[in-house]
């Protein structure tokens, strides 16, 4: 059968239109897939972006962090550092500070000659820091301690106090007191021996005493008190009993506080100390436990000797630096050698 020619071509155009359709509509199917992973990729991207830049934004993060840290640890170091060496400058300073004041405390003068002299007149002391003027060949730099660059002689000293002072006499604030007078005494003495004061050349290291001794200075045994870190009194003794040797290292004559103005110290047997110019022989002694000394005799362990030998008992005899004394009014002196014999008659 023949098919007309207009139907045929028609036919061929619906066919051909057709597959236009049908390949667009792949093409588009196509394109969609292509769109939709091409959008998933570029999801994925994204989303790999944004975990990429999450995971660097964390990194950041704590590279930051790490960072801050490691600033605030430096910062903290810093600080402790800074503290640490305010602290080291404070100690430092400190310890400066106490090395300088015990440099100054410790350091001497400056000087060619340096000592310590005490003047006791009557029972005062003379205050040689108020009374010596600049031009003085000695200076005082404290109540005891002296000073100088000159050669100069004990009476050129005492001279610059106010006092003045030959062997046989002595003036001071008016007053003269004269050897030869009954119930006077000077002493004139540096260390354990007796000088001149007008021929005496000062010496570094001398420790001077000088005492005047009256009858009637009214001064009460023991006297004033003389503080450690001044200078007092200092001497050796020798106590024997039928020639046995008292130990005065023993404890019961080391007791300490037993007495402020006579004792031992240091579990040391010598020397004695006398922290004053006006202790006597007598009263040093009768601090003692055991020991008692008056003007008759000497009790030792309840037994008293007496000094003249009459009696039961035999003799005790007191000397000081070899002479014979009363101990009740012999005043102990710097360099003093005290010997105290007793021999029982048995």
């Amino acid at each position: 059968m023949d098919i007309p020619s207009k139907t045929l071509k028609r036919a061929s155009i619906a066919l051909l239109v057709a597959l236009l359709m049908t390949t667009a509509g792949c093409s588009s199917f196509a394109g969609g897939d292509a769109g939709d992973t091409t959008a998933a990729n570029e999801t994925a991207e994204t989303t790999e972006m944004t975990d990429s830049d999450v995971e660097g934004t964390a990194n950041d993060t704590a590279s930051s962090d790490d960072a801050t840290a490691a600033e605030t640890t430096a910062a903290d170091a810093t600080n402790e550092s800074s503290d640490s060496d305010s602290e080291s400058d404070t100690d430092h300073d400190s310890h400066s500070h106490d090395s300088a004041a015990n440099t100054s405390d410790e350091s001497s003068v400056d000087a060619a000659y340096a000592g310590q002299m005490a003047v006791v007149v009557a029972g005062e002391r003379v205050s040689l820091t108020e009374d010596l003027d600049e031009d003085a060949p000695v200076h005082m730099s404290d109540v005891d301690s002296w000073h100088t660059n000159e050669s100069t002689t004990l009476a050129a000293a005492l001279d610059a106090a106010d006092v003045d002072a030959t062997e046989s006499t002595l003036s001071y604030d008016g007053e003269t007191f004269e050897e030869s007078t009954n119930g006077t005494k000077l002493i004139y003495r540096v260390d354990s021996h007796e000088v001149d004061p007008e021929e005496y050349t000062l010496e570094s290291d001398d420790k001077v005493w000088v005492l005047v001794v009256t009858d009637d200075s009214n001064v009460t045994t023991p006297g004033e008190y003389i503080p450690p870190e001044q200078l007092h009194v200092h001497g050796t003794i020798d106590f024997t009993v039928d020639g046995e040797r008292l130990d005065f290292s023993r404890d019961k004559y080391q007791q300490a506080g037993h007495n402020d103005h006579f004792h031992f110290e240091g579990g040391h047997a010598n020397p004695w100390h006398a922290h004053s110019a006006h202790v006597t022989l007598a009263y040093g002694m009768s601090t003692l436990d055991g020991i008692n000394m008056t003007d008759e005799g000497v009790t030792y362990n309840g037994t008293t000797y007496a000094y003249d030998g009459d009696g039961d008992n035999a003799t005790a005899n007191v000397t000081v630096n070899g002479e014979s004394v009363d101990p009740t009014d012999y005043y102990l002196k710097n360099g003093d050698s005290v010997s105290i014999e007793i021999a029982s008659s048995d």
